[in-house]
């Protein structure tokens, strides 16, 4: 319902005074003291209102950002917080894992020739060697140019009494040898996989013996042209290099190859060392 506006009755409210008994004198009074009464009153009903629009008004100023109108403010949709990638991973493909960007495992380091005697036998211990580090990593065992001798030396000694020999051994019979003399039940053999896998296995923390055609590694420190094959210890890597600890040359202990010069180098021994580059992609895990 609409209200009233009290002002519009007021020569309505002087007839009614003027018919009362009320003396003509206080009549004009009486009709001042009402009419002011109900000015007061609108008044006083009006004023929250008004204040009330202000103080709306002064809010909706406060989250409206200059030169913006309220629409604007809605619709503007809220933005989502940076995303900062991990410094610590690689960046992957899609079905890729995130591997670490640089992993070194303690590995202790000895050559195929401890004493530096690059002998027959010595020549061909680069398999000996390369279980040796293995043996040790896992026994948490200190490693010296004179224990590696004599290690190298029982290991030829068992090879001749037990097996074919101690030359040019396949990754699948490094394997075996290294059950048979050091009780390792924990080194797999891997075959056919791709060069992110050398990686996958290292962020593990899990050494990697492997074959190779020793010549296309281009190792400086190899006596030239370089050993047809040979076997190396990975210890990890920094981005696409690989760290090894390469028994073929006294400075091997944390040798580092490109990723794919090592793996285009990785063979396993197929039968006769002059057609290494025919052998099979193969590695041996030490789990």
């Amino acid at each position: 319902m609409k209200a009233t506006n009290p002002l519009c009755n007021s020569n309505s409210l002087l007839v009614i005074i003027k018919k009362t008994t009320i003396p003509r004198k206080f009549s004009y009074l009486l009709a001042l003291i009402v009419l002011a009464s109900l000015i007061l009153i609108w008044v006083y009903n009006k004023k929250p209102e008004k204040e009330m629009i202000v103080i709306e008004k002064e809010k909706s100023e406060e989250i409206i950002p200059e030169n913006k109108t309220e629409a604007e403010v809605i619709e503007t949709p809220k933005s989502e917080p940076e995303v900062i990638a991990e410094p610590f991973f690689t960046e992957t493909t899609a079905g890729e894992e995130k591997l670490p960007r640089k992993i070194l495992i303690d590995v202790p380091f000895t050559s195929q020739a401890p004493l530096s005697k690059w002998d027959a036998y010595h020549e061909e211990a680069c398999e000996e060697a390369s279980l040796l580090m293995a043996e040790y990593f896992l026994k948490n065992k200190k490693l010296t140019p004179a224990i590696a001798e004599k290690e190298i030396q029982a290991l030829i000694a068992y090879e001749i009494k037990n097996t074919k020999g101690y030359e040019d051994s396949t990754a699948k019979e490094t394997a075996k040898l290294g059950a048979d003399y050091y009780g390792l039940k924990n080194l797999r053999v891997v075959y056919d996989f791709t060069s992110v896998d050398l990686k996958k296995y290292l962020a593990q923390k899990k050494p990697i013996i492997v074959p190779a055609a020793g010549r296309l590694l281009g190792n400086p420190n190899f006596t030239a042209p370089g050993p047809l094959y040979h076997n190396l210890v990975l210890v990890g890597y920094d981005g696409d290099t690989i760290i090894t600890n390469d028994p073929g040359t006294r400075k091997g202990q944390g040798y580092r190859y490109d990723i794919e010069t090592l793996y285009g180098a990785i063979h396993d021994f197929p039968g006769d060392k002059n057609k290494i580059e025919k052998g099979r992609k193969a590695m041996i895990i030490i789990e």
